[in-house]
């Protein structure tokens, strides 16, 4: 686990004043570029990639939250989950809340944490048991929260936050360009990004310290739900905005 002071060089102190916008990369499966989005980078945002399952990016990610959190003073880390499949068997987010409460079951924390974790939206086939449909997406409904209490903590101290979310999940455990052909659901650049930015603004508002995390669903030349490559709908956030990008690799 890394040490609260390991992330001392791994927080840039950036603040940017005016709002930036880009233009995304035109996207193979469209004849058209989407619209420029505006978004302002007060904090660091991290990019974290790593291609096959199990290669450890969520465990680096939870990893993260439990050593940005455990600083005294209030913070909020976001993570931010933006393809999922294999849901609700598999969930990410899901693992980074309940692995970030595990951890401090037995381990005093420096302030109150209030932790949530949220689905936006699954593919109908992910909800059979509960509607009737055969395509598309719908609201998953999930979201559970819980707040962790310091030993010395006072009701009116400082709180810290912990936010997960994941935005669009299939039931398939396969690629999403795949699951999109098998489930029905499909989702384009433009509105993934769109959707990725506006989660991306959640929780800035505020005092204290902020770091967000992105974890994509494999390599940086894994297939998006479009047939993209993710590096072509991430390269407008990632360059242009000089965002912070990790890759996870093993050695197998």
């Amino acid at each position: 686990m890394l040490p609260v002071s390991a992330l001392s060089p791994f927080l840039p102190r950036r603040l940017l004043s005016k709002p930036l916008s880009y233009n995304l990369p035109k996207p193979l499966s469209t004849h058209s570029y989407p619209p420029p989005i505006e978004y302002t980078l007060s904090h660091p945002i991290y990019i974290i990639w790593g291609a096959n399952t199990s290669v450890g990016k969520t465990l680096v990610s939870a990893g993260l939250a439990a050593a940005f959190l455990s600083q005294p003073l209030p913070s909020r880390f976001i993570y931010i989950k933006p393809l999922q499949t294999g849901f609700p068997s598999d969930s990410d987010s899901h693992f980074v809340y309940r692995m970030f409460s595990h951890l401090f079951i037995h381990r005093p924390l420096p302030s109150t944490v209030f932790a949530s974790n949220q689905t936006l939206k699954v593919s109908i086939p992910s909800k059979r048991a509960s509607i009737h449909g055969n395509s598309g997406f719908m609201g998953s409904g999930v979201y559970e929260e819980r707040k962790l209490q310091a030993d010395d903590a006072v009701e009116a101290g400082p709180v810290s936050e912990l936010i997960c979310k994941t935005m669009y999940g299939w039931r398939e455990a396969v690629s999403p360009h795949l699951a999109v052909e098998r489930e029905g659901a499909t989702v384009d650049d433009s509105t993934l990004l769109d959707t990725l930015m506006r989660c991306l603004r959640i929780g800035t508002a505020g005092e204290g310290s902020i770091l967000s995390v992105i974890e994509t669903a494999g390599g940086v030349a894994s297939p998006a739900p479009s047939g993209s490559l993710q590096c072509d709908y991430l390269d407008g956030a990632a360059a242009e905005k000089d965002l912070e990008v990790e890759a996870i690799g093993y050695n197998r």
